[in-house]
């Protein structure tokens, strides 16, 4: 198994497909009843997505390209692509136990409908390849991230907001309006951007597997949170489909409350405004830029409340749905590097001081 690994690495255009195959004809004999029982749980093409969600997170990786970083390309954990001191790089041997407990884990799994429901949900609803709700449990700097008992599958209520969000908003009346949002919503989310300084310079990696010593490094379950909180603010956007807004709260899936206790969404209106002009951000003008878009041209953005700066713990200052809105181009231009916080002390002293010159009442 492992020289197929390597092989499929190794070609010039990487195929989960032609892996996935080769593994499931025999490469690891003694998994044979345990991969026919996921297909037979699950359904022979979500059965298929899983196992290679599985294989994909247990082995393999996707590293920037150095020295341009421009793109990325799959390496395996233990290749010469990762440095044995990172703690991303994992030895075949603990890759493979890591795949081990997977599988069983996944079995079990498999016994609760729920949970059942929810991996097909996320098979049919994924915007990241290779997506499942597994994560690891904390990040890592001194050992290695990527093993045994840093793992797990999340189950909670986060998951099925997503995939229920999801499936909802793509496949309705603003179908397409919703596709382009999530286009934009899933790099903010999931991906890195570029950056070319400091000591860990990366573009468009999957922020889990990013540095765990970059500021850019997200688990996955903090970029679930980032999309959910994102989708929930445009969907509170001035001129929101009141009707869309209601059925998405009354299945569930959308917290007006939790918002507004965020400072998301300002006392009990329920409008998204721009944290720095204050200004309500418009659904009717979102969606025309998205769906005629304009080069270069970005009414709205999304930012950091707090810029990233350091690695931190702390979910409102890292990368994480605590920390990230819908802005203004105009608001983003004022914030800069400084965070929401330190931006509006520094508004209210110029209007202290253009009414203290008596330029305003």
């Amino acid at each position: 198994m492992k020289a197929i690994l390597e092989t499929a690495v190794a070609q010039p255009r990487f195929s989960m497909n032609q892996a996935y195959q080769t593994v499931m004809e025999g490469a690891v004999p003694y998994h044979s009843e345990q991969y026919q029982a996921i297909e037979t749980a699950l359904g022979k093409s979500a059965g298929k997505k899983v196992l290679q969600g599985i294989i994909r997170f247990a082995f393999f990786i996707e590293p920037v390209k150095t020295p341009k970083i421009e793109s990325t390309k799959f390496a395996v954990r233990w290749g010469t692509e990762i440095s044995t001191e990172d703690p991303r790089f994992a030895s075949y041997s603990n890759c493979l136990a890591i795949y081990d407990l997977l599988l069983v884990e996944i079995q079990i799994a498999l016994q609760d409908e729920v949970k059942k429901q929810l991996l097909r949900a996320f098979t049919e609803q994924n915007l990241i390849a290779y997506e499942l709700p597994l994560d690891y449990v904390a990040r890592n700097l001194n050992q290695t991230i990527h093993r045994q008992d840093n793992i797990y599958f999340f189950w909670d209520d986060l998951p099925r907001k997503i995939a229920g969000l999801r499936e909802m908003l793509r496949s309705g009346a603003q179908a397409n309006f919703f596709r382009s949002a999530y286009s934009k919503i899933v790099v903010k989310s999931h991906l890195t951007d570029r950056v070319l300084t400091g000591s860990h310079k990366t573009n468009r990696e999957k922020r889990w597997e990013t540095h765990p010593g970059s500021v850019h490094f997200a688990l996955r379950r903090d970029c679930l949170e980032i999309e959910l909180a994102l989708i929930s603010q445009l969907c509170y956007f001035a001129g929101f489909p009141r009707e869309l807004q209601q059925e998405l709260e009354e299945q569930g899936l959308l917290s007006l409350t939790k918002l507004q206790e965020s400072g998301l969404i300002i006392g009990t209106e329920r409008i998204s405004r721009c944290p720095i002009t204050l200004e309500p951000l418009s659904f009717v003008e979102f969606r025309a830029e998205l769906l005629s878009p304009r080069h270069g041209k970005a009414a709205y953005q999304v930012g950091h409340i707090h810029p990233l700066k350091a690695v931190s713990d702390n979910p409102y200052v890292g990368h994480t749905g605590k920390n990230i809105s819908w802005i203004s181009a105009q608001g983003n231009r004022i914030q800069g590097e400084y965070s929401v916080a330190e931006i509006r002390e520094l508004i209210i002293r110029i209007s202290q001081n253009y009414q203290a010159a008596g330029l305003i009442n």
